[in-house]
Formats: structure tokens, C-alpha cells, sequence
């Protein structure tokens, strides 16, 4: 048996402090990055903690089920974990997602009633975007209240998935230089990572998210 490195150890026990919801959560950012699309995942919780459904970024995948968002850009994690749950039943539920609500997601969350928001990651592309939302009458009284982002690698792991699906940000584009203007540092980490093919190798090999999170954990410190 292969000895388990020093990057494996600190993420499993990580990992073993995480709250079943951000382990839901994260496992759905791996399932979405091991499928081609953006490595963003996300859970609807209710008011005892039981997770209530789960939704991953979809949208450089295929339409494969009825009700689940795919193949456009609609397809975000959030929108996915709101888009099975029946009218009228999202009233104060919490979500849990790996990175910080899109416009279109936290605008979705007001319209549905989200009581509690967590993200283990910022979206420097959208800062600002809960307050300014909150500048609204119709909005104010119903925005989600937010926490976070989580601490630590496991946080970095979250920020900097999204950034090192190949299909996404292999080319050119406005959010890519947007990420690369307002945080340099984090892309330089990402790109790092790319070149190494850490999380490309356990995706091959049928590894879980926690796997991934340690094989590149020298470069979430």
C-alpha cells in the first residue's frame, strides 16, 4: 500500500471537521468539475440541518434528466439545488454553496425566500452584490443573510476549483481576465495546478473530492 503524504493526512482531517453540508456541497463541485463544467456545487438545508437537495454546475454539460438545469447558463449549482424543490417550500431554507452567489443566484435566492446563505469561497466578479441588492424596497426585507467565506485550504480548494476546468478557462475570456486583474495570486495558483495535472489525475482515477483537495494542498496554504 502507498504511503499517505503529508497533503492527504491534513485533508482528510479537514475534511472530517466539515459539517455534512459542506461536505454535500463539495462533493457536488467535483462531481460538476469531473463532468466538464465549472466545479461549483451546492445544498438547500432546512431548519433541523437535513440536507433537502443538491445541485451542481451544469452548464457545459448535456440535458440527461427532466427538471435539472443543463447546458445553459442557467445551469448554475445554486439554481440547480432551487429548481427541484416545489413551490412554496424554499421559505427559510439555507443554502450552502462553494462559491459566493452570481448575480442571477442571489437574486433568485430573494425572489424564493432564502432565509441563510453560506459560501465557502468570494467571487471577486460579483463582491458587492448582496448589498446591492439590498439597496432595493422589494429586495431588503428578503435578502438571505450571508456567512462567509470558510477559512483555510479548504476555502482556497472551493475559490480556486472553478479555475482549473480546462473546457472553461483554456481560452480567453472577459471573466477569466477579470479573475486574473482582481486576483492575481489566486489564478497564479490555479494555473500552477493545471500544469501539474494534480486534479486531472484523480479525476481519472475515480477519486473523491477529498483526494483532490489533497493532492493539491501544498497550493491552498
Amino acid at each position: 500500500m502507498a504511503p499517505v503524504s503529508d497533503g492527504q493526512a491534513a485533508a482528510k482531517t479537514a475534511w472530517t471537521a466539515l459539517t455534512e453540508p459542506w461536505r454535500a456541497c463539495l462533493e457536488e463541485a467535483w462531481a460538476s468539475w469531473t463532468a466538464g463544467s465549472l466545479g461549483i456545487g451546492a445544498v438547500a438545508v432546512d431548519g433541523h440541518g437535513a440536507i433537502v437537495s443538491r445541485g451542481r454546475n451544469r452548464i457545459l454539460e448535456q440535458p440527461t434528466q427532466a427538471g435539472v438545469l443543463a447546458g445553459t447558463f442557467l445551469a448554475h449549482a445554486e439554481m440547480n439545488a432551487l429548481a427541484v424543490i416545489p413551490f412554496g417550500q424554499t421559505r427559510g431554507l439555507t443554502i450552502y454553496t462553494s462559491l459566493e452567489p452570481c448575480l442571477m443566484c442571489a437574486a433568485t435566492m430573494v425572489m424564493v425566500n432564502i432565509g441563510h446563505v453560506f459560501y465557502a469561497a468570494p467571487d471577486p466578479l460579483f463582491e458587492g452584490i448582496h448589498d446591492a441588492l439590498g439597496a432595493h424596497s422589494f429586495c431588503a426585507g428578503r435578502l438571505p443573510v450571508p456567512e462567509g467565506p470558510l477559512p483555510g485550504p479548504v476555502g482556497m480548494f472551493a475559490r480556486i476549483l472553478p479555475l482549473t476546468v480546462p473546457a472553461f478557462w483554456d481560452k480567453t475570456n472577459d471573466a477569466l481576465e477579470a479573475h486574473r486583474r482582481l486576483a492575481p495570486s489566486v489564478v497564479a495558483r490555479a494555473d500552477e495546478i493545471v500544469a501539474g495535472g494534480h486534479l486531472s489525475a484523480v479525476a481519472s482515477a475515480g477519486g473523491e473530492v477529498r483526494e483532490a483537495m489533497g493532492s493539491v494542498w501544498d497550493h491552498l496554504g
